[in-house]
């Protein structure tokens, strides 16, 4: 009976090397690129030979070559350190300052991975850096280069004039010519050490020098199976052993792309078996790609994480314990937490492991170490670090310290604080805002930061407590790496440098999740799917810019030395993709693809080119389908309505005179009466329901601080003359202190102590200074303009409060009303009541009525609210013909007067001035007896406009 896997990859290499080596497969060493299809492998041998027997040696590539050599792998951070020695004596040599660690970290990166490249493709460091700018030379220097590979030289050291090269051309011409010299010490020093880098190591293999390559002889025979891509050390290497017939290799391919010349998934296969010569023991590659029976379900997906919920429908809430039958496959591993947030199955393997980063655990570190980073060039720090640790979840600190610091940064506008400040938080705090002594304490500390996090078990799922665990075993790995630095007298480790490396540790770690691997639903990245095949696929993140990746690692070594070098290249890179891909598609008959249609920053919203090749290329069958949004929107606009009545009855009923003196009683502003006119159910909220306006946190500049805190340079300005007359001359000598005014003003509004000597504000603070110097000069240029004028009183903020009668007269009712009034002045013999705004507030208005249409768009609440501190000023006082004059300091072209857009806007006259301000006390009677008009309850405007900056609007839903 034929096995249901019989057309799987591995299934086939089963059964050929029982076929082959019989009961001597226990002396046969079989090489992978990673480990997941050993386990594949072993279970396939067991299932075609139908017997037990004893299984051959399994190795990953990278474990089978080490085999082959005395020297041990260098960790990375010791290449690291041995690099940046080198790289200093080159520079001392030059007669050149040293440079850091820190800033050489990122360099050394690319420098390492530049010189991995040139090892695993056994390239002349010496030719590749080498400076040649003169053709002939080119030529001779390399005699066996093509006119193509000639040409990519001449291209690129062509772009370099001797006579003029541009800064960046000069720096990189002095790395450039480093590098040779580089490369030759950073191995030598490593050798010293007995130490090798992979690539090394994998280049004196193919070369010979100090590695063995007869280790292979251990072994009766070694087979590689599903190799692709090889370096030139590979080629050259597989290809001696298996010229003495040490080795073979078993090659996946499907003839579909492996006979077409011009089909770039075949690229790597074509070229080990064509180029370099290497044997498929497949001899023929089958043909089930191209398959009229295999179903392509292609679906557009709304945004990533929906390309994960879109498992929930996929999978059907159906597993299968055959662990080839189904398999999601993330193209974009960012995918993983969208996707395990979806499947309910506990039996998930996922091969590719939880990244560190995504957890939030990471969040906790990230936040530890963006402190301590900040406490390297301040002694204090910002209250945005602060509040993220107060309220971050897995510390679960005291509630009432956690509330009290957070009212204290709002209230106070506390930008930063002292480290001392916070220790009333407890250890974990003062081992966080605290900076660190050295490198092994930062480790010490945020491995305590850690344990304590995952100490309490109903905080931290199971994953999240291997994270941590996982987390501390890596900070001690690289305790230890510091340690031997440290006793060798390596170069001296910067508080800043070793948080880089602790946090570049920390984005690294993964951790796979435990369970047997051949049960259950598997989850892997492409890589990990390499020589696996399963009977169903669902493909995540199927997108163009993603299959293929659209960038190449960061190489100092440029495209076209690349190509004359045989150096990979983006078209390989495109080629590797399409092979991870196209293989995928060999076994399954029904395949789904799902891909971000959304169009962003980080996407393209276009499916993947590797789709439509699909389509023009093969004859399956492909079903196209968009994912349909479920809004969760209402469908109809909340209609919310307030009745007067119960505790909003009681509420409203506190505005009532109840005192001989309104110093207790509850009063209705200017403002209050603008908010009812312009909505009446914000009046509820404000006033009635109590609900506070959300307060901006410190470095935010709320609506009306610049509004404020001009009414306090104002006031402090005229102060002195109180009562006096005001001359144009006064006004120009005192302008000389108008900056220190303001600065003084914004210090007041933001509750800030004086500025220390010789420091500067922040930026925004310089912002809104220059902002608000310029608005209160502008007010002074139309003060000298009037002046000589008498100012009278500023910002009265208790006299003016006068009883008013509400209601039809049955039942007596009174409340107060209430106005602070900016400025009274006398100007040619008339009282005028100045009020200041810094908004968009106009002059003009379309007409009377507009003014109280709460569903109209011409509501002016600025001229509502003059009129409003006229009306009480004059009860208050007993005057009349008073006028009401607004300061809109962002223009004084049109006046200070209102005007009606009638006939070019006319000014009011004194005569209808009179008229108006009758109307106003008529209409204000109208709406105040409606506010406390039991029957009439509180309900939302209609005028949208009214809502834009309104603070209730979510509530509402606006």
């Amino acid at each position: 009976m034929e096995s249901v896997n019989a057309d799987k990859f591995l299934y086939r290499v089963a059964q050929d090397l029982l076929a082959r080596f019989g009961h001597d497969l226990q002396e046969v060493a079989v090489v992978f690129n990673n480990k997941r299809p050993q386990i594949y492998l072993k279970k396939y041998l067991a299932e075609a030979s139908a017997q037990p027997i004893w299984s051959p040696k399994l190795f990953t590539i990278q474990e089978f070559l080490s085999l082959g050599t005395e020297q041990i792998a260098a960790a990375q951070l010791k290449q690291f350190f041995v690099l940046f020695g080198c790289y200093n004596k080159l520079l001392k040599q030059e007669g050149q300052a040293p440079v850091s660690p820190d800033e050489f970290y990122p360099l050394a990166e690319i420098i390492l991975a530049d010189f991995s490249q040139v090892d695993y493709y056994l390239a002349g460091a010496a030719e590749i850096f080498g400076l040649i700018e003169n053709i002939t030379e080119l030529q001779i220097q390399f005699p066996n280069f093509d006119e193509e590979q000639l040409q990519f030289m001449r291209t690129f050291w062509g772009s370099f004039s001797s006579q003029k090269q541009n800064m960046m051309q000069e720096r990189f011409l002095a790395l450039w010519q480093r590098m040779p010299a580089l490369y030759v010490q950073f191995h030598q020093q490593l050798a010293k050490e007995n130490l090798v880098t992979n690539a090394r190591m994998y280049r004196n293999l193919a070369t010979h020098q100090d590695a063995d390559p007869g280790f292979i002889k251990q072994f009766k025979h070694t087979v590689f199976v599903g190799f692709n891509a090889l370096s030139k050390a590979e080629e050259k290497l597989f290809k001696y052993w298996q010229d003495q017939e040490l080795c073979s290799f078993y090659f996946d391919a499907d003839a579909h792309y492996f006979s077409d010349g011009l089909q770039e998934a075949g690229h790597f296969i074509r070229r080990n078996v064509h180029a370099v010569g290497l044997i498929n023991q497949f001899e023929k590659a089958p043909a089930k790609l191209n398959d009229p029976q295999k179903e392509i379900i292609i679906i557009q997906a709304l945004g990533d994480i929906a390309q994960g919920k879109l498992l929930s429908v996929l999978l059907n809430g159906e597993q299968d314990s055959n662990p080839g039958a189904k398999a999601i496959i993330l193209a974009d591993e960012k995918l993983l937490l969208p996707a395990l947030q979806t499947i309910t199955d506990h039996s998930v393997n996922v091969t590719m492991g939880y990244p560190f980063e995504q957890s939030a655990l990471f969040g906790l570190c990230d936040l530890w170490l963006t402190i301590q980073e900040a406490l390297v060039a301040e002694p204090e720090v910002n209250y945005k670090q602060v509040i993220s640790f107060l309220f971050n979840p897995l510390l679960n600190l005291d509630a009432d310290l956690r509330n009290r610091l957070h009212n204290q940064i709002i209230d106070e506008k506390k930008v930063s604080f002292h480290p001392q400040e916070l220790n009333v938080l407890g250890k974990i705090a003062s081992i966080t805002f605290n900076p660190f002594q050295d490198a092994f304490m930062a480790i010490r500390h945020l491995a305590s930061v850690l344990l304590f996090a995952a100490g309490d078990d109903q905080q931290l799922r199971r994953i999240d407590t291997l994270l941590a665990t996982q987390a501390v075993k890596a900070l001690n790995v690289l305790n230890d790496s510091f340690e031997e630095i440290k006793s060798s007298g390596g170069a001296d480790l910067q508080p800043r440098f070793v948080l880089r490396l602790i946090r570049r540790a920390l984005q690294g770690l993964t951790v796979p999740f435990e369970g047997e691997p051949l049960a259950g639903l598997q989850v892997m990245g492409l890589l990990e799917s390499r020589n696996l095949d399963f009977d169903e696929l669902i493909i995540l993140g199927a997108n163009e810019g993603i299959l293929p990746k659209i960038s190449n690692a960061a190489s100092f070594i440029p495209d076209n030395i690349r190509r004359a070098f045989g150096l990979p290249i983006l078209e390989h890179q495109n080629a590797i993709s399409a092979y991870l891909f196209y293989r995928l598609l060999h076994v399954p008959k029904k395949v789904t693809l799902v891909y971000n249609g959304i169009t962003d920053e980080k996407s393209t919203g276009e499916e993947s080119r590797f789709i439509k090749q699909l389509e023009f290329e093969t004859q399956c069958r492909f079903v196209h389908q968009v994912q349909q949004n479920q809004s969760i929107e209402s469908p109809t606009p909340l209609a919310i309505t307030v009745e007067k009545k119960g505790e909003v009855l009681l509420g409203l009923h506190k505005y009532f005179k109840r005192n001989s003196t309104p110093k207790y009683d509850k009063k209705i502003s200017a403002t209050g009466f603008t908010d009812y006119n312009s909505c009446s159910l914000r009046f509820f909220y404000k006033y009635i329901a109590g609900l506070k306006e959300p307060r901006d946190l410190p470095d935010r500049i709320e609506a009306n601080l610049i509004g404020s805190a001009l009414h306090t340079v104002m006031e402090s300005f005229y102060k002195p003359v109180v009562g006096k007359e005001v001359t144009a001359a006064f006004i120009t000598e005192r302008a000389k202190n108008l900056e220190a005014l303001c600065e003084d003003a914004l210090a007041q509004e933001l509750k800030l102590n004086a500025p220390k000597k010789g420091t500067q504000p922040p930026a925004m603070q310089q912002i809104v200074l220059q902002v608000l110097e310029q608005y209160a000069m502008r007010i002074l240029d139309n003060d000298a303009g009037i002046a000589p004028f008498q100012i009278m009183e500023l910002e009265n903020k208790q006299d003016y409060v006068w009883k008013y009668p509400v209601g039809d007269g049955s039942q007596p009712r009174e409340i107060w009303l209430y106005g602070i009034i900016d400025r009274v002045d006398i100007l040619d013999g008339k009282t005028r009541i100045v009020d200041y705004k810094t908004g968009k507030d106009q002059l003009k208005y379309k007409d009377f009525p507009a003014l109280f249409d709460d569903e109209g768009k011409d509501q002016n609440k600025a001229l509502l609210q003059t009129l409003f501190y006229t009306y009480v000023y004059e009860q208050v006082q007993q005057k009349q013909y008073v006028e009401p004059h607004l300061y809109t300091v962002r223009d004084f072209k049109e006046g200070t007067l209102f005007k009606e857009k009638q006939r070019g806007g006319l000014a009011l006259k004194d005569q209808n001035l009179e008229t108006f301000k009758g109307l106003f006390s008529e209409k204000l009677k109208e709406k105040l007896d409606e506010l406390f008009d039991e029957s009439v309850p509180f309900t939302q405007t209609k005028n949208l406009e009214n809502c834009a900056y309104c603070p209730y609007k979510e509530i509402c839903q606006r």
